[in-house]
C-alpha cells in the first residue's frame, strides 16, 4: 500500500492550538507537535516506552505525548527539513477521534513483548516497506501447499488476537474504530463506540464479548514469514464480525480476470476461520445494509 505525502499547507497549519486537530507545528528546531496529542523529538537516543525510529544519521525520532499545558509552537519555517507529514520518516495523518497507530502499537507491546506473537509487529508508527512481497505479488506463483500454509498462518493471527478481551467495540484507549462496513447503506457515518455498539445489537450480532481484531489486515510474506501492520485499523469487535468481514471485503480480493481468481484469498480464509470456530453472518449484513440498518436482522 502506498500513501500520501500531505504537505503541511493543505492542513490549514494555525497559530493557536485549538484552530487544528491534525496540524504539524514547530516547538524548536528539534521537536514538533502534531495537533494537541503527539510529541515528535529528534534526540540522541531511544526513550525507554516510547515508539522511536531512526533518522538514519545517528540520531533518533522520538513519538510521546505532550506536557500540558502544551508548549508555545509556530508554523514550519520554510527553510524546515520536515516540511511534509512524512519527511520525520512517514508519520500518518489520522482522524483525532480514532485510536492512533502508536497507541495500538504500545498497548501490543506492553501487552505481549515482542517475540512473544507469531507475527512481526513495527515498533514504529511510521510505515515503511516490510521485507519479503506482499500478498497480491506473491500468491500468483505460490503452489497449493503454500496457498494453504498462509491462509492457515493468517486464519491464526486472527486467532490468536481474538484471546484478548475487551469491553466495547473501540480502540484500545476506548476511541472511535475506523470499520465503514458497520455503517449501513446511506447511514451516518458515526464511528463512536456507542453507535457502532447500536448497529451490531441491531444486526443481531452476540454483544456479550468483544475481541481484539484487525480490521483491515494486511500482511507481508517473506520465506514463510508474516509482518502485520496498520494498527490504527485494529480494536475490540463482537467475534461474528471477524469472519463476515474477511467475506464481505472486497479490499482484500486479488488482481484477477474473473471473480473466482480475485475471490480466492478471501475465499479460503473465511473457510478456515468457519472451521477454526467463527460463525457466519454475511447474509444477516447484507440485509441490514441494504436496507439502511432500519430493520432489526431476523
Amino acid at each position: 500500500m502506498t500513501r500520501p505525502c500531505l504537505p503541511v499547507s493543505a492542513l490549514e497549519v494555525c497559530d493557536s492550538h485549538g484552530g487544528n486537530a491534525g496540524a504539524l507545528q514547530q516547538i524548536d528546531e528539534n521537536s514538533w507537535l502534531f495537533g494537541v496529542r503527539i510529541l515528535l523529538t529528534l534526540q540522541a537516543s531511544p526513550s525507554p516506552g516510547c515508539p522511536s525510529w531512526g533518522d538514519g544519521n545517528g540520531l533518533y525520532y522520538v513519538v510521546s505525548e505532550p506536557p500540558s499545558p502544551l508548549p508555545p509552537c509556530r508554523p514550519l519555517p520554510a527553510k524546515s527539513h520536515t516540511k511534509k507529514l512524512y519527511d520525520a520518516g512517514g508519520v500518518k495523518h489520522p482522524d483525532p477521534n480514532m485510536t492512533w497507530e502508536h497507541v495500538t502499537l504500545n498497548h501490543l507491546h506492553n501487552k505481549c513483548p515482542l517475540g512473544k506473537l507469531s507475527f512481526a509487529v513495527s515498533n514504529i508508527i511510521y510505515y515503511s516497506c516490510m521485507p519479503g512481497a506482499t500478498l497480491s505479488e506473491a500468491w500468483p506463483s505460490m503452489d497449493e501447499s503454500t496457498k494453504e500454509y498462509y491462509v492457515s498462518r493468517v486464519a491464526g493471527i486472527y486467532k490468536e488476537l481474538a484471546a484478548w478481551i475487551g469491553n466495547g467495540i473501540h480502540g484500545v484507549d476506548g476511541r472511535d474504530l475506523s470499520d465503514l462496513y458497520l455503517t449501513p447503506l446511506h447511514g451516518m457515518e458515526d464511528m463512536s463506540p456507542q453507535n457502532r455498539l447500536s448497529n451490531c445489537a441491531n444486526l443481531g450480532m452476540d454483544c456479550s464479548i468483544f475481541v481484539f481484531y484487525h480490521c483491515d489486515l494486511e500482511r507481508n510474506t517473506g520465506e514463510r514469514s508474516l509482518a502485520v501492520v496498520d494498527w490504527e485499523m485494529a480494536g475490540f469487535v463482537p467475534r461474528e464480525w471477524i469472519r463476515a468481514k474477511v467475506r464481505l471485503s472486497s479490499g482484500l480480493d486479488l488482481p484477477g480476470d474473473n471473480d473466482d481468481s480475485r475471490q480466492e484469498w478471501r475465499s479460503r480464509l473465511q473457510r478456515r476461520l468457519g472451521q477454526d470456530g467463527f460463525h457466519e453472518i454475511a447474509d444477516r449484513w447484507m440485509a441490514w445494509f441494504m436496507n439502511g440498518g432500519r430493520q432489526e436482522a431476523k
